[in-house]
């Protein structure tokens, strides 16, 4: 899957507050972590299960959306994680949920007793779309949510510790 980024090359209020946060000690940088991550996973959680239009797509990348947080990104993920109820890996249908397949796309297969056939992938993924059903449009329309989010969670973990170490 692909990811959104933010630059910092440009004077932003993220960049100004991960430049403040070096200074910061440690145990203030990991409560931000924490911090941002327990906001920030029901917001891509809602994201993504609002773009999600088949059960596929729902049990292949909302199911197994996850964020990551560390001092210096926050991560969405999604379709990497679990199994569907036949045991499935989702990593295998994550691709073809998100961006869809071709139906008349012929696959070769194996049976159990190993004779090959060929059949059509038919109706199992929606139509081909490069930019993506579920997990590209949630990035990119997320993407801003969650900067204002780590700059906010940020500086009102700071400003908490700052006040309960001065009294």
């Amino acid at each position: 899957m692909t990811s959104g980024r933010i630059s910092l090359l440009v004077d932003s209020p993220l960049r100004d507050m991960l430049l403040a946060a070096r200074e910061l000690p440690t145990e203030v940088r990991k409560e931000i972590a924490v911090q941002t991550k327990k906001a920030a996973e029901p917001i891509w959680f809602e994201e993504t299960r609002d773009r999600a239009g088949t059960r596929l797509q729902q049990r292949a990348l909302v199911n197994s959306a996850r964020v990551g947080v560390t001092q210096r990104n926050v991560f969405l993920r999604s379709g990497s994680v679990g199994k569907t109820s036949k045991g499935t890996p989702v990593s295998v249908l994550a691709k073809g949920a998100e961006y869809g397949g071709n139906p008349d796309r012929r696959i070769t297969q194996r049976s159990r007793k190993g004779k090959r056939y060929t059949r059509r992938m038919s109706g199992v993924f929606s139509a081909p779309r490069r930019g993506g059903y579920v997990f590209n449009p949630a990035v990119r329309d997320s993407t801003p949510r969650f900067q204002s989010l780590w700059v906010q969670t940020a500086t009102r973990t700071a400003l908490d510790h700052l006040e309960l170490k001065g009294k």
